[in-house]
């Protein structure tokens, strides 16, 4: 089993920055899930919502900062933090932890044009800093579309409810080699079909005992969670391993 590290760990650590990531290394991740968004600048920022209303001391969308401006604010919101934590860039998080950790960069839905603009700075990051291990993981098909045109050697991972056919079969005609199948909506039937189908599966969220019970019976091969430390604590409970084993 691998445990994804969800913006970190968004439950007790500042979500998408480097003191929550680290914070999630320091309680046993081996593999970290974050967001990414385009600024101003045509830069990529580790960011998950449009604005940074919700996790910062700014208002307005990312799209009318520059990088150097995200970089002024405090986005540690939300979570009770000791020191102001940064917006980080790509660059950034690639340059701590893209040589030991396996990460999942989620492409946010945007215009045709800015997402064009988000995956050729994603290619042009994983070229110029090599790291380990990275899936570019979506909701959104066009975003996969464009990353399979752009670079094909990059696996990809279609996220979703997988309570129908249609999101096993989106991801099939995208060449994904993932699933991101959410615990509310999906099934342990659904589980099957994608590994039967040759992809590997991770469920979420995997926050509570409950949670990480019912997606081990669905057998599924990672869980992401806002809390990784305590998802690992409770694998290892159940005899289980939290490995990065996958090729």
């Amino acid at each position: 089993m691998l445990v994804f590290g969800h913006r970190g760990a968004r439950g007790e650590a500042p979500e998408n920055t480097l003191e929550g990531f680290a914070y999630a290394v320091a309680h046993g991740t081996l593999a970290l899930e974050l967001d990414v968004r385009l600024t101003a600048d045509r830069r990529l920022a580790v960011i998950h919502d449009a604005t940074v209303d919700r996790t910062t001391n700014a208002t307005g969308p990312v799209a009318s900062f520059t990088a150097a401006e995200l970089a002024k604010l405090d986005a540690r919101a939300g979570v009770a933090w000791p020191q102001p934590v940064r917006v980080p860039l790509l660059e950034d998080v690639l340059q701590a932890h893209g040589a030991r950790l396996r990460l999942a960069i989620e492409l946010k839905t945007d215009t045709p044009e800015r997402l064009e603009q988000v995956c050729a700075a994603l290619v042009s990051h994983l070229e110029a800093h090599r790291p380990r291990a990275v899936t570019a993981t979506s909701f959104d098909p066009a975003a996969l579309e464009i990353m399979r045109r752009r670079a094909p050697h990059v696996p990809r991972a279609f996220i979703g409810a997988y309570d129908s056919s249609a999101f096993l079969e989106t991801a099939l005609r995208l060449e994904c080699r993932q699933a991101d199948v959410q615990l509310s909506r999906g099934s342990a039937a659904a589980v099957t079909q994608a590994q039967a189908a040759g992809l590997r599966v991770v469920g979420w969220p995997g926050n509570t005992a409950e949670h990480v019970h019912a997606l081990l019976e669905w057998g599924v091969d990672g869980i992401t969670s806002d809390y990784p430390g305590r998802t690992i604590a409770l694998l290892r409970e159940r005899g289980v391993a939290n490995e990065d084993d996958w090729s």
